[in-house]
């Protein structure tokens, strides 16, 4: 039989169906046995014969261990000759075939006489023996061969042997049972081969998707890599624009140079949140953004978005309003990505929407899992609004609904992301609008509930630690930073804090700073510098602090990289807190006020 349709010529898949015939047939030689001694004992005349019985035994017990070697050498190498083999399979069922023909031709010849008994064993050792045309599917070529030893020389003894007309009854039976069976075995042989060819291509293409996954895997990390990178670059010099942008903005400027400068400040922070956003993208799409379990304020996140967006509401006629319903005081959960989400909706708000007002209503209802709230945000604006045909595609990334104004562009990622966001928090964002009325995007978030007894805790612990700062007492501080830009721009900060600086550009040069006679109040460190780097410089002065029983300076990580990895791998080092770049005065001067109040220590 032709098996070149189903494309199983090749060496392996003939070791598939070589290793399925040895465990089909690896006891059979034990079912030729018994079913020989099941016909011959129940003859007397048969009976008589115990050494004739006991040769053809020997054969059929030789014949199994035959199987036996077979099967253990076939399973347990895979080096084998398979020709070869299949040969050794057609030699043992061949010979099983002339030794069962035998043994029947003989026990026909001492027992002519057909009786119901005798009948009733021809019958079922000829079914047993015939059936084991079945067993030899995976092989055509041994089933056939097989068929024509064991079927016509039974019926052939049959015929010649036994007394009429029984003769002719079972020789019909046994040719037709046999024909039957044949026919069958046939068509299970080319259902076996159609299936081992199936699974095989089911096997390959397994292996094709696996690879295909993780060549989709390496190359999204190596694409969130790429990013990381080059958002690390882009930061650097980023914090130096900004940083001198908001440095002129502090001096002594006419109206017209004002604008200049905040045209500059809001281009960079523009360029930034886009810079935030592609990275976010990217994370997202990589499976690698990971959110966050910490007690905050719903309040709070809402106020600090409001406040960071204000500058933008004062060069409109727009008013802003707040409206907070029932909601606890504290939740937990991931606030810097609510942040995130409500600075880009709020954000999106402001920019399509020229006059009028724009409101955030906060609720909350109850949830049906245990312990959890549900938050809902609305935010609501009397803007250009949304057509009903772009309602359906603004999710979509790099889709923009300005797409007919030149004026109001973006990177058309904001929603996309806000929309991946409020699926990664499990929640749900929905949009109602209408052109020429306005907006209402709502966002229903999940939240942890905090017990009342620590929610009043922490507020009575955080009201006795509120101290204004004292900017009168002077830090003495180490920056170790190697970008001469950023060396200025921090420099300068720090002296408009009231805080003296000593600068050092490279680990090398910090750790001498340190092992001087010189107290520093707090160091802020880069991370990325040449000759000795952050880390490095930051575990060595642990070390020596441990050395010498000093008590631990405050160390903070000046950095452009932004991962999650990196601010954890800042905390393994010895570093007390993290600020990334780009900041602003406002974000160093936090950081300054926390280190006056011993928060680092």
């Amino acid at each position: 039989m032709n098996h070149s349709r189903y494309m199983l010529s090749d060496k392996q898949v003939s070791h598939i169906s070589l290793k399925d015939l040895a465990q089909r047939s690896r006891f059979g030689g034990v079912f030729y046995l018994l079913a020989f001694w099941a016909a011959v004992f129940s003859s007397t005349a048969a009976r008589a014969h115990l050494d004739i019985i006991g040769a053809f035994s020997f054969c059929f017990l030789l014949l199994q261990i035959c199987r036996l070697v077979l099967f253990f050498s076939v399973s347990s190498s895979n080096t084998i000759d398979i020709s070869s083999y299949f040969s050794r399979y057609a030699f043992v069922y061949n010979a099983s075939a002339i030794v069962w023909v035998s043994g029947s031709a003989w026990l026909f010849y001492v027992n002519p006489m057909v009786d119901l008994a005798v009948s009733i064993n021809m019958m079922a050792a000829a079914g047993i023996s015939i059936g084991g045309v079945t067993v030899l599917a995976p092989s055509y070529k041994i089933m056939r061969s097989y068929f024509v030893l064991i079927c016509w020389p039974f019926a052939l003894a049959a015929g010649l042997l036994l007394d009429n007309p029984g003769n002719v009854i079972v020789a019909g039976l046994i040719l037709g049972y046999g024909l039957f069976i044949f026919l069958t075995g046939k068509q299970q042989n080319r259902i076996y081969w159609q299936a081992l060819n199936d699974n095989l291509k089911l096997s390959e293409q397994a292996e094709e998707l696996e690879k295909a996954k993780i060549a989709a895997e390496l190359a999204g990390q190596a694409k969130a890599n790429f990013l990381a990178a080059m958002t690390h670059e882009i930061r650097t010099p980023m914090n130096g624009v900004l940083g001198m942008a908001q440095l002129l903005s502090m001096g002594d400027l006419n109206e017209q140079q004002k604008q200049q400068v905040t045209v500059i400040n809001n281009a960079g922070r523009t360029l930034m949140h886009i810079i935030n956003n592609i990275l976010d993208y990217s994370k997202i799409n990589a499976e690698q953004l990971k959110l966050e379990k910490i007690e905050f304020s719903p309040r709070n996140v809402v106020n600090e978005v409001v406040l960071l967006l204000s500058p933008q509401f004062e060069v409109k006629p727009i008013d802003i309003l707040c409206t907070f319903g029932d909601i606890p005081e504290l939740v937990q959960g991931d606030p810097y990505r609510l942040h995130q989400i409500l600075y880009n909706l709020i954000g999106n708000a402001l920019k399509f929407t020229h006059e009028g007002e724009i409101s955030i209503e906060v609720s909350s209802q109850k949830s049906q899992a245990e312990n959890t709230l549900i938050l809902s945000f609305a935010i609501r604006d009397t803007g250009i609004g949304i057509s009903s045909e772009d309602q359906g595609k603004i999710f979509e990334q790099f889709y923009q609904v300005s797409h007919f104004n030149p004026n109001i562009r973006g990177s058309g990622l904001g929603l996309s992301i806000t929309q991946r966001l409020v699926e990664l928090m499990e929640g749900t964002i929905s949009v109602e609008s209408e052109l020429g009325v306005g907006s209402v995007f709502t966002i229903d978030l999940p939240f942890a509930l905090i017990a009342q007894t620590v929610q009043n805790k922490s507020f009575q612990s955080s009201e006795k630690i509120e101290v204004k700062p004292d900017f009168q007492s002077g830090l003495h501080i180490l920056l170790v930073e190697d970008n001469k830009v950023n060396q200025m721009l921090c420099e300068q900060f720090f002296l408009k804090l009231g805080c003296s600086v000593d600068c050092a550009e490279t680990g090398i040069m910090a750790l001498e700073r340190f092992n001087s006679a010189q107290h520093y109040d707090v160091i802020f460190m880069d991370c990325n510098m040449p000759e000795m780097d952050g880390f490095l410089a930051t575990s060595a002065i642990r070390k020596i602090e441990r050395d010498k029983h000093l008590k631990q300076t405050p160390i903070v990580a000046l950095t452009a990289h932004v991962e999650e990895s990196v601010k954890q791998k800042c905390l393994d080092a010895g570093m007390n807190a993290f600020l990334s770049k780009p900041f602003l005065f406002e974000d160093l001067e936090a950081m300054v006020d926390k280190v006056r109040r011993g928060g680092l220590s």
